[in-house]
């Protein structure tokens, strides 16, 4: 109970004395062994962040609580520790157990991270027991995140750190043979004020993103933590994601999908002051996936020229449709890469018997492609089924897609028998520029890919003919 009151004591006096801070206060950490000399680190503490934490460093340096106590434990590739009161005078073996009558500090947890610099406290298996003893981070160790308290970081004297870890340790120990001391004083505060985050990635007012949709951003060197916000409006009233991140990043999978456009704006924080927020960007997610109709998912005995249904999406002009014998949808599994279709429905043709196949449509708009639906999938049934066709090919040359492009486009049209056809492309003043095709096909529906990658910006013409068809339609290359 005493120790209770004790500690309850120490979180009111020190929160409040924390309000006084005006910076991060600096500290120099001068390493001698046996002795002699080594070097110094300089070290800054996060008031902002771990304020507890700090004033409990800063009243130990103030009654020289860490001079001659050793840095007793190196583990090269992770960390340095020290801080214990058993190592100024003790029996080494003792070093590192800490003295049972110290003040615990209650832990602060936050996400920075533990990045190569960082300062964490110590603690046993309560994570409340944290005191004098601390360690600096080697490298960035991720196991440690939100489970010890970070509260400072190496502002100058690495090297130091990284001879020290590599000092030569007692067998079965991580005890350096010869005493590696520290003596700590303050030399005064960083006032500096995080700079403003500069948002990267996504592109401000980039359409269509689909998936995981990633933030990325860059600020300052001395950013240790951000608050990231993501709102449905300008002023961020109706927001949809508050997080406080250790890292300039942040990936979404779970954003609504359908057109929904969305704000997003970081603020920095050093570990003493919080910059303003960014200017925000925004981005829209894509169109919405179609939904599958017919035929059933699973089911069987179906057709072997069947009609494929979808539902309409919002916002799209046109849509693709595959059917491939591999759910993977691997080039050479394709049975048909159709688009873009007017219409929500398709008709196959020939579809093999007693046959699996999946299937799978996604919305076109003029800028971009949507989002795939789901795959259904389906079971032919045997050659003696009844087959019959809705719609009868007929002869048709389809917009091309994209449309503008660069530098490729594919063109795609539909023949209902075998003939000699040619397909060329002309500049709008009717010179012709090349021919795609010019070679006999069976009946069906073909689409070939077109690269301009030698042809300047401008209009062009792509003309099929047939000996009972022709066709010419437009397209744009914008480089």
């Amino acid at each position: 109970m005493k120790k209770f009151i004790t500690t309850l004591v120490l979180i009111i006096l020190l929160s409040f004395s924390v309000l006084s801070q005006s910076g991060k206060p600096i500290y120099n950490l001068r390493c001698e062994r046996e002795g002699q000399f080594i070097g110094n680190i300089q070290i800054e503490l996060f008031p902002l962040i771990a304020p507890l934490h700090t004033r409990n460093f800063d009243s130990l340096v103030s009654i020289h609580f860490f001079d001659t106590t050793a840095f007793h434990r190196v583990v090269p590739d992770f960390v340095i520790q020290g801080g214990d009161p058993n190592s100024r005078h003790g029996d080494p073996s003792t070093w590192g157990n800490g003295d049972p009558t110290q003040t615990n500090v209650p832990a602060e947890f936050s996400p920075v991270v533990h990045a190569r610099g960082i300062l964490g406290a110590a603690r046993d298996v309560d994570i409340n027991s944290a005191n004098s003893q601390f360690y600096i981070n080697i490298r960035e160790n991720s196991n440690l995140n939100g489970r010890y308290t970070a509260y400072g970081i190496v502002s100058s004297g690495m090297d130091i750190v990284d001879t020290i870890v590599n000092a030569p340790t007692v067998p079965g120990t991580e005890r350096p043979v010869r005493k590696i001391e520290m003596f700590v004083t303050k030399t005064g505060e960083n006032t500096a004020q995080p700079d403003i985050p500069l948002l990267t990635s996504p592109a401000n007012n980039q359409i269509g993103l689909s998936g995981t949709i990633n933030l990325q951003w860059t600020a300052g060197a001395d950013a240790v933590l951000f608050r990231l916000q993501v709102a449905k409006d300008s002023l961020f009233s109706n927001i949809v994601s508050d997080v406080e991140i250790g890292k300039p990043y942040r990936s979404f999978s779970d954003l609504e999908m359908g057109n929904v456009k969305y704000f997003w704006r970081v603020s920095a924080n050093n570990g003493a002051y919080i910059s303003p927020f960014s200017q925000p960007f925004s981005f829209t997610t894509s169109i919405k996936a179609p939904l599958l109709i017919s035929p059933p998912d699973s089911s069987t005995g179906v057709i072997r020229n069947p009609l494929f249904r979808w539902s309409s999406v919002n916002g799209a002009n046109g849509y693709r449709f595959q059917l491939a014998t591999s759910a993977t949808f691997f080039t050479a599994a394709l049975v048909y890469n159709i688009f873009p279709l007017p219409d929500t429905l398709f008709t196959a043709s020939n579809l093999l018997a007693n046959k699996k196949y999946y299937w799978r449509v996604k919305g076109l708009t003029d800028t971009y492609e949507g989002i795939f639906s789901r795959t259904s999938i389906f079971t032919t049934g045997t050659s003696t089924d009844v087959e019959f066709s809705l719609n009868e090919l007929e002869y048709s040359l389809s917009p091309n897609f994209p449309n503008p492009f660069n530098p490729s486009t594919v063109i795609s049209y539909k023949l209902p028998e075998k003939t000699k056809v040619s397909l060329k492309v002309f500049d709008i003043t009717g010179n012709e520029i090349e021919t795609i095709i010019d070679q006999e096909k069976d009946a069906g529906q073909y689409e070939v890919t077109w690269n301009a990658h030698s042809i300047p910006s401008g209009v062009y013409l792509y003309k099929l003919q047939t000996e009972k068809f022709t066709n010419v339609k437009k397209m744009l290359l914008l480089r």
